[in-house]
């Protein structure tokens, strides 16, 4: 028998030319073979949308819309794949060069298993970064232009890739041959055009790297294929925030469970966050019955994996009593694990839970999606 609160919970593809090496780089200007200022601008006019935006997921994303959020990391970790590349620089009176380092690595992200956009199903899943640094960012009297990011993957050689500054976005772009004062970060992701080439970056590819100089290096990224070893995170449970709220439930155990993730409600710790949790199960009778409870936490680099959480269970009046303590784990997206520590000597009419118990995820909040 289904019961009525689970009832309710359970309501154009782009080319461009590849650039020649050349031995000695020409400093008269930038040739990224197809420069920004090259692209024709159509004539401005007016739309016909008056409204903003709805949370909605990105349809053309890379990687989990759970996997980060901004600010991306400034430090390359775990394994790294690099070359150095000749780039065109400004200075006050001319031009010159400067050799930048490209490094490209990946961060693990949840891998549910299921079929997505970025990936087969059955596939790990990760995001992709690239990190673009300078010997010495101090330096003013020389500015390194942006350099060129193209893919080589399959059929495609030397495509277009959207190289952005800010995870979870969908036309965010930064832009080559721009100035560069300072070493940078980006995510690769696809163009959300119609018709664009969707890449995959968990699959290898080659990054195709173009410093303005007449010369271009390549690097080399195997595919995404995650070991305890080489990416511990891929293996660790999910950080607690936004994405883990949602309404789970065992069909089994004919149970379901609230989770919400608040975050501001401490004036002296905006930072800080509460998990809040409502479990309905059923006591010795069959009768609904109500576990609640909520802790807090401060957010910590890596995220906090794991959390004990007090419960009481409702009575007379709306008051509580202690029931015991559970801890809870996400291992994917899909899947949250609740071990339960009920106290001794509960009353005959309260449920008493033991072990850990497996709730599976039915929905999801709006513009949250956790994959």
């Amino acid at each position: 028998m289904t019961h009525p609160m689970m009832a309710a919970l359970a309501l154009a593809a782009f080319a461009t030319t590849p650039v020649a090496a050349s031995a000695t780089p020409a400093v008269a200007g930038p040739d990224y073979t197809a420069p920004v200022a090259g692209r024709a601008m159509p004539a401005k006019v007016a739309g016909t949308t008056t409204a903003v935006g709805t949370p909605m997921v990105n349809g053309f994303r890379s990687y989990p819309p759970s996997c980060a959020a901004n600010p991306l990391p400034d430090k390359p970790s775990g394994t790294t794949w690099s070359a150095t590349v000749p780039t065109y620089a400004v200075t006050n009176v001319g031009s010159t060069t400067e050799n930048l380092v490209v490094t490209v690595w990946r961060i693990a992200c949840s891998s549910s298993g299921a079929a997505m956009p970025y990936g087969a199903a059955g596939a790990a899943h990760a995001m992709t970064l690239v990190r673009v640094d300078r010997a010495d960012d101090t330096v003013s009297t020389v500015i390194p232009l942006r350099p060129r990011l193209l893919i080589t993957q399959g059929s495609v050689e030397y495509g277009v890739i959207r190289v952005a500054q800010e995870p979870n976005t969908v036309v965010s772009e930064a832009a080559y041959a721009v100035q560069m004062p300072h070493s940078e970060t980006y995510v690769l992701e696809n163009y959300s055009l119609t018709g664009a080439v969707r890449h995959d970056f968990n699959a290898a590819f080659k990054l195709n790297v173009l410093g303005g100089t007449g010369t271009s290096v390549d690097i080399n990224v195997p595919a995404y294929a995650p070991t305890a070893q080489t990416y511990p995170d891929a293996f660790a449970a999910l950080p607690l925030d936004g994405y883990a709220a949602a309404q789970w439930y065992n069909p089994e155990r004919n149970e379901g469970v609230i989770v919400q993730v608040a975050e501001g409600y401490d004036g002296d710790n905006p930072r800080r966050r509460q998990v809040v949790i409502d479990l309905l199960t059923k006591d010795p009778a069959g009768k609904p019955f109500w576990i609640v409870g909520s802790a807090a936490f401060d957010p910590v680099a890596g995220g906090v994996r794991g959390l004990d959480i007090p419960v009481s269970y409702l009575v007379t009046g709306n008051a509580t009593a202690d029931w015991g303590s559970i801890h809870i784990a996400l291992t994917n997206c899909t899947r949250m694990d609740v071990a339960f520590t009920p106290k001794t000597g509960l009353p005959q009419d309260v449920p008493v839970i033991n072990g850990t118990i497996t709730y599976t995820r039915l929905l999801s909040a709006n513009g949250m999606l956790c994959e």
